[in-house]
């Protein structure tokens, strides 16, 4: 291969892409949020689907936000509280 790579470089090429086409990544199987694997490809897509909707849309406060609230810390920065901190 390297000899057809120095001798004819478009040759070369072209076989490398010819035989990385048929290795294109595919979806083999997921886990369903209840653990079931998911194999057919409706269902893999379905599940990634619903895994970056929840991302995207979660339905409960992140655990950061409830920190805070917790703590009862103050979320606003003074021009005061600034220079305290700097000096």
């Amino acid at each position: 291969m390297e000899k057809d790579f120095q001798s004819a470089p478009k040759r070369f090429w072209q076989t490398i892409r010819r035989l990385r086409r048929g290795k294109r990544g595919s979806i083999q199987a997921v886990y369903s949020k209840g653990g079931t694997l998911l194999t057919s490809t409706e269902e893999v897509i379905g599940r990634w689907k619903e895994h970056f909707e929840e991302l995207l849309n979660p339905t409960t406060p992140s655990t950061v936000e409830t920190e805070l609230e917790d703590e009862g810390r103050q979320t606003s920065i003074s021009l005061e509280d600034v220079t305290a901190v700097v000096k």
